[in-house]
């Protein structure tokens, strides 16, 4: 037979094509649902995570405020300084402290920053009115303005235009603060909202005094075409041994930048690990869709058609239904992603707009692309091997793929992983972790296939177990069944035993040691006061009083610092100013090594180092530490080691000191208590705002409730990931079971045939379902445990306290993601009645 021209085949391939399309893509369904569901997590993880942290790695200089940025604590930098650092380029200085605003009797925590004229150096502020920052702050009738966020005129149940009070002055709200272009490089956790004041105006109200707790940073737009390290340069030769901060674009918002890059890449290997199950899935429900379509083939074969235009046919069917589960997993994702964006974005101040989607957008795309192509070679691979004799005999074919279709379809599977794992901010955690779970894939399958092989080892004693036992012989099936949901069954099982964990030690353990309220910027003659308001009141106790200033370690041993480090983990100790005290007695902390100093030491300071600054170091009593004090340096021993102790809100301090000669240094104090009732703290809060007003009073009852809200929408995120895992092991089952329906119907054609009755054959598919739900739940379980174990233990430190719903989850999940699946394949083929019997005899 002469061989057709290009137009000829292409008409041809056209006409099929528009009969099939016409007919619907209906059996594609479930490759249509694995392909989306992959879709909607490598999209959604790539918008989200990759635009974030692609946002912040190139704002850095916005975030930061200018080009350099000198930061220095509780003390100003002297005037002749500033001018000498202002010949370096545009100066702009901000201070920012925590106060408490006043308006009518509320009182309200904010975070109070002054801002120059020259503010802000690079980016805009935004403000609710559209007007500029400097017209918003201007004097009116000789009233002080100030800027506030919107969350502080929520709280107040205040607008534009009110009165408040800070310090001993008066500020009228002439706008809400949308937008602060510099708000990560604040660098701490805000206990309040935003106020944005004149600096002239916030020195007036008398907030900044002897020992208050101020950070001032003096920010640098250098000239255009400068080197940045020309200025570092000239910063350094001003006065390298005081102790300041000094910060450059990368270093802004690193810790956000850190916590959102982490975030991502934990996002991106559960989106990878989606994708292979989705691609699993989709390969299963392709391939049964061919199988299902063997005389079809087979007809077109016989009926003159070229194995090429045949496979062309299909393969443009499988484009469609690929194209059609992209686009609704890029649809979906969108529509959940952009929202949380906005919402993230507003919170940590960033601007952003759609181009910023653009390109995360198209990576995900090509990664689902090529991943897909992958799973199509291997599918379309196997109709070139269907012989139509056969196939139209038998109505069932045997399908195989070729070696170099299986190696292609394969290299471009692992070149979508690859792709996907690279383009993470952390490819090598990514990487390392995307081993991790293909390990755990691999002990899971291990693990299934052992109890299969122990379970078809068994006697049968009746029918069902008889068909269990049937279904149990096919370990590699079992296996296959058990990763795929197995995988997410260990993830929210981890992610539960963990959250319960975490409750437990949050509700249960610390509620005896967080406070209910903390003063700062206490002054020294205060302290005696309301140390009597709080011994005279019943229903208040548990104070905790101690100095507050901050330092800044900058030698060990006479090593510099960032040279002595040991343990980079812990290499924020020596990142800017830490906590800093001084006691004559005990702090009450265990002491890991050394002594306490003598009660009435007057000797040269000596040091307590907290536990972190220990393993910063592998510090030891007798070593020396060098730290930056208010402007000064101060080499001193280490007397002892204190243990560590997180999450419980009260001060805690890095570095602990004898008193001389910090005693008598400028300096505030803070001070933590508990109350037995809420209206004892209340009362309490507002009597220091009339007596006290310079003191801030934190209510951590507010906080604690922040936190745990915080924490557990960070749960119910993973465990809506684990969840979406588990769905897409659903899918990929569902594809496996169709893909086996001429097998089962001829099963159950055979039992009919011996006498077993439709509902015998139906509970026989459901305790099968059952015993492979159960094998999955049994296996991702225990490692959801082991998973859970060290994410309490070793990640956060408390203890492992799972808890029952961690106990049945596992099994309720696993019966619920096999059951379905089952069913579908499985009940569906049933014969119903003598004459569907005969049907399928005569097939």
């Amino acid at each position: 037979m002469a061989s057709l021209s290009l137009r000829s085949n292409i008409y041809i391939l056209r006409s099929l094509l528009g009969a099939e399309l016409a007919a619907g893509i209906a059996g594609l369904k479930l490759f249509i649902g694995c392909v989306g569901i992959a879709a909607f997590m490598i999209v959604g993880v790539w918008i989200l995570g990759n635009g974030l942290s692609k946002s912040l790695s190139e704002g850095g200089t916005t975030f930061l405020g200018g080009d350099v940025a000198i930061g220095v604590v509780n003390v100003a930098l002297p005037d002749d300084l500033v001018a000498r650092i202002s010949t370096f380029g545009e100066l702009s200085m901000v201070s920012e402290l925590r106060s408490s605003a006043a308006v009518n009797d509320q009182r309200v925590t904010v975070e109070v920053k002054g801002v120059d004229q020259a503010y802000p150096l690079y980016g805009v502020v935004k403000l609710q009115s559209g007007r500029t920052l400097a017209q918003a702050l201007a004097t009116t009738d000789n009233t002080a303005a100030v800027v506030v966020e919107p969350e502080f005129l929520r709280r107040i149940h205040g607008a534009v235009g009110d009165t408040l009070r800070l310090g001993n002055r008066d500020f009228v709200i002439s706008d809400a603060l949308l937008l602060e272009p510099d708000r990560l490089s604040a660098g701490r956790f805000m206990v309040g909202p935003r106020l944005l004041v004149n600096q002239a105006d916030l020195n007036r109200a008398s907030l900044i005094q002897r020992g208050s707790i101020v950070n001032f940073r003096y920010r640098i737009k250098t000239p255009a075409g400068q080197p940045l390290q020309t200025t570092l340069d000239q910063i350094e030769a001003l006065q390298a041994d005081r102790g300041w901060e000094i910060e450059t674009p990368e270093d802004a918002g690193d810790r956000v930048r850190r916590t959102v890059e982490r975030t991502t890449t934990f996002l991106g290997m559960a989106g990878i690990v989606a994708l292979a199950i989705g691609l699993a899935g989709a390969w299963a429900a392709a391939k049964a869709w061919v199988a299902g379509r063997a005389r079809t083939i087979a007809l077109y074969r016989l009926s003159g058609g070229s194995p090429g235009i045949v496979s062309a046919l299909h393969g443009i069917i499988i484009a469609f239904a690929s194209l059609t589960g992209i686009i609704s997993g890029l649809v979906l994702a969108v529509a959940c992603v952009l929202p949380v964006k906005k919402i993230i974005a507003s919170q940590l101040h960033l601007a952003w707009d759609l181009v910023s989607v653009v390109a995360p957008l198209a990576s995900a795309w090509w990664i689902l692309l090529i991943g897909v192509s992958g799973t199509s070679v291997l599918v379309l691979a196997t109709i070139r091997n269907i012989r139509p004799g056969t196939a139209m005999r038998d109505g069932e074919v045997k399908l195989s793929t070729d070696k170099r279709s299986t190696v292609v379809g394969l290299a471009l599977i692992l070149a979508a992983m690859a792709g996907a794992t690279l383009s993470l901010p952390n490819p090598f955690i990514a990487g390392m972790s995307v081993v991790g779970i293909g390990i755990t894939a691999a002990v899971l399958a291990l693990a299934a296939a052992g109890l299969a092989r122990l379970g078809a080892s068994l006697r049968p004693t009746g029918f069902r177990s008889m068909v269990v036992q049937k279904g149990l012989t096919d370990t590699a099936n079992v296996a296959f069944r058990a990763v795929a949901i197995g995988i997410g069954i260990a993830g929210i099982t981890a992610i539960t035993s963990a959250q319960n964990s975490l409750e437990t030690a949050l509700r249960s353990e610390l509620p005896d040691r967080i406070p209910d309220l903390v003063l700062i910027d206490v002054q020294p003659d205060q302290v005696a006061d309301i140390r009597q308001r709080i011994a005279s009141h019943p229903q208040l106790g548990g104070l905790q009083a101690d100095p507050f200033m901050r330092a800044t370690v900058t030698a060990v041993n006479g090593v510099p610092a960032a040279d002595a480090l040991i343990r980079a983990d812990k290499s924020w100790v020596i990142e800017g100013d830490r906590s800093f005290s001084w006691s004559a007695e005990p702090t009450g902390a265990e002491l890991l090594a050394g002594s306490w100093w003598p009660a009435d030491y007057n000797g040269p300071p000596l040091i307590s180092p907290e536990e972190d600054l220990y393993e910063a170091f592998d510090l030891k009593p007798g070593d020396t530490v060098t730290y930056s004090v208010l402007g000064r340096l101060f080499t001193s021993e280490v007397a002892n080691i204190r243990k560590e102790y997180h999450r419980t809100f009260r001060p805690e301090y890095l570095i602990v000191a004898s008193p001389q000669p910090f005693k008598d240094a400028p300096q505030s104090w803070i001070m933590s208590l508990k109350g037995d009732t809420d209206e004892a703290v209340d009362t309490l809060i507002r009597d220091l705002a009339t007596d006290h007003g310079n003191v801030t009073s934190i209510d951590i009852r507010r906080l604690a409730a922040q936190v745990l809200q915080t924490i557990e929408g960070a749960i119910g995120a993973s465990l809506s990931v684990a969840l979406t895992l588990v769905i897409a092991g659903g899918l990929t089952i569902a594809s496996v079971t169709m893909a086996e329906v001429g097998a089962r119907r001829r099963e159950a054609l055979v039992f009919s045939l011996i006498g077993a009755s439709r509902l015998e054959i139906a509970m026989a598919r459901l305790v099968e379902a059952s015993a492979i739900g159960l094998i999955a739940a049994v296996v991702g379980g225990a490692a959801g445990f082991v998973g859970g174990f060290f994410a309490a233990e070793e990640a956060l430190h408390i203890s492992w306290r799972p808890g029952l719903a961690a106990v049945l989850l596992p099994v309720v999940l696993g019966l619920l993601a096999a059951l379905p699946a089952v069913l579908m394949g499985g009940l569906g083929v049933l014969p119903r009645g003598r004459g569907q019997m005969a049907r399928q005899l005569s097939n």
